[in-house]
């Protein structure tokens, strides 16, 4: 099998083409299914966030590389509407770069803001929801929870994410200046995923406005308003009737924008100006926001330039970080190809326990005659682990050394678990 990853991301420029390759809720997996069928893939991951939609795979080498790549275009582009992309515009790696790549994704040294750690997160979230429908299986859940202990290790080992502006802090940021000489500010927050609870964390601590959950399901809504002591609406009774707002912030996973032209109209009744932050790709405000007087509009692309001033603070513990993955990606490797060789080596190790315990069994019944049982068995057992230690160390010798001298090793043509009982 061959571990890739197929993706394209904000720092492609290409906003319309990462809209399009965006899954909403509803239909995520059964799509996805379907699109794991078309690429002949054994394991898939679909990871999407406000500025990244990536697609992490195992195949088989035939299905691979470019063929992935193509078999994904023409899945989302099936039905002719034109959308202009180049080959740049997307990325694709396989083998250590891919495994690299995820490593460096999921500990956030490729994030819009570097060092924040929501991206661990959504991660998470998406090889499970992977897992729980069928979609991933032993390779990629292995290999995920790797990527997972190289964040938590390079959150540990650094100063990474210390003082480190989200997502979610550069919109509260945002509402605060906004909303700092207006009195009796009413924050209406559209969405109730990872992104809304945020945001509703740093308002409550460093704001004095209301806030208004609105969501599709009420219900929902509702669970947050009762967290943080506020109300709710449904996403429906909003739209129709939105009451008089200072700012509204949308992160919903809507397949199109939920704010339209005629929702704008009903808005400019209340007389105010008002902000609107569109956190959600695709985007939930229409175009027809950019260009209204009364309205300010700031989307994740105008974030994008304090994401690379954040990169610019953290370079020296960018850099530590990435001396961690390094480290984390090789001795992922390695132990990978122990588990491949280790086969070779286990016929010796059997051969010396049987060897040891018939000299033994000749030296306690013949030499050391008045030594007590239970100091034999503690003898025994000390001698066995030495055995180990002396069959397995060049193990871990030679998969170290591989790893070193083959940057193109192929680690997944080994069976998973399951396969190895049958």
């Amino acid at each position: 099998m061959e571990f890739g990853i197929v993706g394209t991301s904000i720092w492609q420029q290409n906003m319309p083409l990462l809209a399009r390759l965006s899954l909403d809720k509803e239909s995520r997996t059964k799509k996805l299914h379907l699109l794991k069928s078309r690429l002949g893939a054994k394991e898939l991951i679909y990871l999407s966030t406000c500025n990244r939609v990536e697609f992490i795979y195992m195949a088989s080498p035939k299905n691979s590389g470019t063929r992935i790549l193509h078999n994904i275009i023409d899945f989302f582009f099936k039905d002719g509407r034109e959308l202009s992309f180049f080959p740049n515009d997307f990325y694709q790696y396989t083998g250590r770069d891919a495994i690299r790549h995820l490593f460096r994704t999921v500990s956030s040294l490729e994030s819009l803001v570097i060092g924040e750690s929501q991206i661990t997160g959504q991660f998470r979230q998406a090889y499970l929801e992977a897992l729980d429908s069928g979609l991933a299986d032993q390779m990629l859940d292995s290999i995920s929870r790797e990527a997972l202990t190289a964040a938590r290790t390079v959150k540990r080992e650094t100063n990474l994410g210390t003082g480190t502006l989200s997502m979610a802090t550069l919109a509260a940021e945002e509402l605060k200046v906004w909303t700092d000489t207006k009195k009796n500010s009413n924050i209406v927050l559209v969405g109730a995923g990872i992104m809304t609870e945020k945001l509703a964390r740093s308002i409550t601590e460093s704001l004095t406005a209301k806030i208004l959950f609105v969501n599709r399901t009420l219900s929902e809504a509702e669970k947050l308003a009762a967290r943080y002591d506020s109300k709710a609406i449904s996403l429906e009774s909003f739209l129709k009737n939105p009451p008089p707002v200072s700012a509204i912030v949308s992160a919903t996973a809507a397949p199109k924008p939920i704010f339209d032209s005629s929702f704008l109209k009903r808005l400019q009744r209340s007389g105010s100006c008002t902000l609107c932050i569109d956190l959600a790709m695709p985007p939930d405000f229409s175009e027809v926001f950019k260009n209204d007087n009364c309205v300010r509009l700031i989307d994740i692309g105008q974030f994008k330039s304090r994401g690379q001033n954040n990169l610019r603070q953290k370079f020296i513990e960018a850099g530590q970080a990435s001396e961690i993955i390094g480290d984390s990606v090789n001795k992922y490797l390695a132990e990978q190809i122990e588990i491949s060789i280790k086969p070779i080596f286990q016929k010796s190790h059997r051969d010396s326990i049987k060897l040891a315990r018939k000299a033994f069994d000749d030296l306690f019944s013949k030499k050391v005659t008045s030594l007590p049982e239970e100091d034999r068995h503690e003898v025994i057992q000390l001698v066995t682990k030495l055995i180990g230690f002396s069959s397995y160390q060049p193990v871990k010798t030679l998969s170290n050394r591989l790893v070193q001298l083959d940057p193109e090793i192929n680690l997944f043509r080994y069976s998973s678990n399951k396969e190895k009982s049958k």
